[in-house]
């Protein structure tokens, strides 16, 4: 070092001559010794170090000086030289590490605004830096130095212009908006390192509900939200933010705090939180589309122990690792997830329920739709707090992933010019009987049936998508309408012939564990059908037989609530281990709540049950003063069914006491692929086949697949033949087949 310097962010007192005591903002040092006291009057960066051993040679030995000097150096007190800056700024890039001479004579910062959006507070607040701040056309990438773009909305399309531009030229960009009340900063966008714009307004569009909505009516396809509000303190505040990661980027050569991190800050609260912005390998501006277009619908299972099997399922990667994998996607603005939340109160370490905020595309102009999709929330169960966060979790990307968005690949063309032997009509999938088709027009209306309307009888002879997925069972290729694999499918705004719904919809940390889990929910629904619409009386589940002592703790927890548990079997003869755990309040209003389970090791698949009706539990917990419930859901059906249902009118929601109860079965295998294979046996001995489709997101560090067995039923109201009515028969519970009319009149209603 030629003319060392004590760094300007220090306050220095010396203490009797012989302790030098340096304090900054979060950093505190002693430097010990009447050399380091002698020499610091002159650590201003303009003394060589030999003119510093002249000026004390009369007082202390040059081997002391230097040793002090080196004392300094070496705990990384000093800096090289004096710069030209203001005192404030020369400490400010001291404090940061930056040697504050490099942040004199770089490239310039070139400041581009969209219209409407004032440049100057970032102009001259870059100024006050030391830079050298410019401006520059919207439409114009400078050849040096770095961009900083303004605009009121990420979302305004003349961005996508220049993100293009800067792709083109390699060049890097930081986009800021400094307006409304909570400015956004960032993502410091650079080819190298980062996503683009495109990827950025992927997600924020998908995250922009109501305002799709708006947009869809006045037939825009941008879902622009401008700021309105603001006062002077927000640009100048976010100005400031900006010009210092500006100057930090100039100085440093680096991508710095904001490299694929936007940054919002709220001035009502005066808090920051940051959202990671997710580099799309697909994206088609600054990825590869086909890695989601020609994608091989090819599924080949490679065998693999579950090394995670305690709670959640058979799992090849802990809860712990995988949220903390995921966890970059939550966000409101730029994430799959917008929010991760508990419904569990503090006290309650028990039943653990956390929600997962998501969105659907808009597939139609649907009041009912666009509410929905704004409480759109999905579930996470579990018997830990970080089992029900990975659960709801999951559950939110594998809505997200299954949303149609036009870069899947698929086939047009009409039903009756394809191979018989390889499409599935969609008859085969919905299973509504001919009655159902018939009087649709009327059950639509009726806003209880939400959940189970009726579509359109399927226009054979029109061109629609087509997914490919692959059958397991007979390994080759299967082709499944798009609009029943993909949520928002346009089809369906032509020809309402189908529904997309989450049964056979599953998420997993590898494609197996994925497929096994989607596996899992078709059995466990067509078991819960098969039950629900015959009112089969079933055995007991002994829950006792589990040895758990987390069983006494839920009786004890659902007793002090003056509520009844009890759990039954509902396997049928497609083998898999199928439960239903069951509560009524004892009330003249009993709020009956169930929740199932299926796995093929049967410990989890009964406490698959057990967490999911503990899940149901905060809708119906709370009680006014008077001692009735209040509840916390506005579904017609759903209420309904808590405030009128019994289980003296509805005995099948009981045990059978002439059936003996069954108990816990051995532990299945942890071989996820061999496990798979056994109950795709077990389907097809029971007349139907397992079709996979991959819906993995590149973006998405999770396997999402759609599991298909046409033939299986799904446990909302579709009444057409097939199993519904033989499988009873088949397992010995009815002498003969109910007819449609003798169907239980109770939907299953979530």
């Amino acid at each position: 070092m030629e003319k060392p310097r004590l760094k300007a962010h220090f306050h220095v007192e010396v203490v009797e001559g012989e302790r030098v005591f340096l304090y900054a903002e979060g950093q505190d040092y002693l430097v010990p010794g009447k050399a380091a006291a002698a020499v610091l009057p002159h650590l201003d960066g303009r003394k060589t170090v030999m003119e510093i051993v002249q000026a004390l040679a009369g007082t202390l030995p040059i081997p002391t000086v230097l040793a002090a000097l080196t004392r300094f150096g070496a705990a990384g007190h000093l800096a090289e030289g004096r710069p030209d800056l203001p005192e404030a700024t020369l400490a400010y890039w001291d404090a940061l590490g930056i040697d504050p001479a490099r942040t004199l004579g770089t490239a310039p910062v070139t400041v581009c605004a969209a219209a409407g959006v004032d440049p100057e507070p970032v102009l001259a607040a870059l100024r006050a830096l030391g830079l050298d701040a410019r401006t520059g056309a919207f439409d114009t990438v400078p050849e040096e130095g770095i961009s900083v773009v303004l605009v009121d909305d990420y979302l305004d399309p003349v961005l996508e212009a220049r993100n293009e531009r800067q792709l083109a030229a390699g060049k890097p960009w930081l986009l800021a908006r400094t307006g409304g009340i909570s400015p956004w900063i960032g993502p410091f966008l650079d080819p190298d390192h980062t996503g683009c714009w495109t990827c950025l307004a992927q997600r924020l569009a998908g995250n922009r509900q109501l305002e799709r909505y708006l947009a869809g009516k006045r037939g825009d396809g941008v879902p622009r939200h401008p700021s309105r509000a603001g006062i002077p303190a927000g640009p100048l505040a976010a100005a400031g933010l900006i010009a210092a990661e500006a100057a930090r980027i100039a100085a440093t050569g680096e991508p710095g705090a904001l490299c694929g991190q936007m940054v919002t800050l709220d001035l009502a609260t005066l808090t920051t939180d940051r959202h990671p912005l997710v580099r799309q390998p697909q994206c088609r501006s600054c990825g590869d589309p086909s890695l989601v277009g020609e994608r091989s619908p090819k599924i080949v299972l490679a065998s693999g122990d579950a090394s995670h099997t305690s709670d959640g399922g058979y799992r090849v990667t802990s809860p712990e690792a995988t949220l903390a994998r995921l966890e970059r996607h939550i966000s409101p603005h730029l994430g799959a997830i917008t929010k991760l939340v508990s419904h569990t109160p503090e006290s309650n370490t028990l039943t653990y329920s956390y929600a997962a905020g998501h969105n659907f595309a808009m597939v139609n102009d649907s009041m009912d739709l666009l509410r929905r999709n704004l409480r759109g929330q999905s579930g996470g169960k579990g018997r830990s707090e970080i089992q029900a966060k990975v659960s709801a979790v999951c559950e939110a990307i594998e809505r997200y992933a299954g949303v149609w968005r036009g870069d899947e690949a698929v086939r047009r063309t009409a039903y009756r010019d394809l191979d018989a032997d390889t499409v599935v009509h969609p008859a085969a999938l919905l299973h509504f009987s001919e009655a159902q088709v018939a009087a649709r027009d009327t059950w639509n209306q009726d806003p209880a049936n939400r959940l189970h309307k009726v579509p359109d009888r399927f226009p054979e002879d029109v061109p629609i998508d087509w997914t490919a997925g692959w059958s397991l069972t007979h390994d080759e290729e299967r082709l499944i309408p798009a609009a029943y694999v993909w949520y928002g499918h346009p089809d369906l705004q032509d020809h309402f012939f189908c529904i997309a719904d989450s049964n056979g919809t599953a998420a997993g940390n590898s494609l197996e564990e994925a497929i096994l889990q989607g596996l899992c929910e078709l059995t466990e629904r067509d078991a819960v059908a098969v039950w629900w619409y015959n009112r089969l009386r079933l055995p007991a589940f002994d829950m006792d037989s589990l040895e758990d002592p987390y069983v006494d703790q839920l009786r004890a927890y659902y007793g002090a609530m003056d509520r009844d548990l009890w759990m039954m079997d509902l396997t049928t003869d497609l083998g898999m281990p199928v439960y239903v755990a069951a509560s009524r309040r004892r009330h003249s209003v009993e709020d009956i709540m169930v929740g199932f389970g299926a796995h093929p090791d049967p410990r989890v698949a009964a406490f698959r049950a057990l967490t999911e009706l503990n899940q149901f539990l905060p809708m119906i917990e709370n009680r006014d003063a008077d001692g009735n419930t209040s509840y916390l859901v506005g579904d017609l059906e759903t209420l309904t069914w808590l405030k009128t249902a019994t289980v003296a009118a509805e005995p099948w929601l009981l045990p059978d006491p002439e059936l003996p109860a069954t108990t816990v079965g051995p532990q299945a295998g942890f071989d996820l692929a061999a496990r798979i294979r056994e109950q795709v046996e077990r389907i097809k001995e029971a007349g139907s086949e397992v079709i996979v489709v991959d819906q993995t997101r590149p973006d998405l560090e999770l396997n999402v697949v759609k599991v298909i067995a046409p033939g299986l039923r799904h446990f909302w109201r579709r009444l057409g033949p097939g199993r519904l009515y033989e499988a009873p028969v088949r397992m010995g519970r009815l002498a003969e087949p109910l007819p449609e009319a003798g169907l239980n009149q109770w939907n299953v209603f979530f």
